[in-house]
């Protein structure tokens, strides 16, 4: 369980991957995502952990600057690259910790739902930092599971629920620290909005299906409760009382002073 929340991205079974390919698309309600990132004609961009490569390819049809795409998940970068039709991107698979020399420098860094997982957010960001051009900007969208509305089962069911499934982040509570994490890597400039989107077709299940995945692995919780929880959501998309909300911190930070 010590390096879960990184090792379940590494490998990731066949069902969980076909839930992912449908999850991650891009979809019209994240335009304010591809916004924050005010691309010029030909700003680069590097998306980092751009899982199976959707959001990297809409950047890239948006610009004439270079796309690049890197994940740590060899499945995604396969799908990704064969794909790909766009001369402008490019997707690499992390080996390791470090980026690929093909990344070179880049106007801007884009990091989706992904500084939740990684094991030092202090080097990451750094790292990440040192890859902008000066005055480059990071980009930042992210969870903070503390947040997170599941009905019907109300907040002391849906934490512990979530408490259950906790050894899948290395930090659940990303969104609230990244102001404070980007400054002190040296970023200016720091802005910070929260878009909550309201799901009550369903859609966030598949989300709430991986933690359950995770939980049964974990035995942190009993099954015969899991599927309690599970039937009530069913039940619930039935019924017209399902809602899911799981706010998304967009945090747009600025290179600073690369001394810092």
């Amino acid at each position: 369980m010590d390096t879960f929340y990184t090792d379940h991205w590494k490998t990731i079974e066949p069902e969980r991957l076909s839930r992912y390919e449908q999850l991650f698309g891009f979809r019209p309600e994240q335009e304010p995502f591809i916004e924050a990132l005010a691309l010029s004609s030909a700003t680069s961009v590097l998306d980092f952990g751009c899982g199976p490569g959707f959001m990297a390819e809409e950047i890239a049809s948006r610009t004439t600057g270079r796309v690049v795409g890197v994940d740590l998940n060899k499945a995604f970068i396969s799908g990704a690259q064969s794909r790909n039709t766009k001369r402008n991107l490019d997707f690499f698979h992390l080996a390791d910790d470090a980026l690929p020399d093909e990344v070179g420098r880049v106007d801007r860094v884009f990091i989706k739902n992904v500084l939740e997982y990684v094991p030092d957010l202090e080097s990451t960001i750094a790292s990440l930092h040192g890859t902008l051009d000066e005055a480059g900007q990071m980009v930042v969208i992210d969870s903070d599971w503390g947040f997170v509305l599941v009905e019907p089962w109300g907040k002391i069911r849906t934490d512990r629920f979530f408490e259950a499934a906790s050894a899948a982040f290395r930090e659940p509570h990303i969104g609230r620290k990244l102001p404070g994490l980007l400054t002190s890597a040296g970023f200016e400039d720091v802005n910070v909005k929260v878009i909550a989107g309201v799901d009550l077709l369903g859609r966030g299940v598949s989300v709430l299906q991986n933690m359950v995945s995770y939980i049964q692995e974990f035995g942190t919780m009993g099954e015969a409760e899991l599927q309690a929880h599970m039937s009530e959501l069913e039940a619930a998309q039935m019924n017209g009382s399902f809602m899911f909300i799981l706010p998304q911190f967009v945090v747009t930070a600025t290179k600073g002073n690369t001394n810092v």
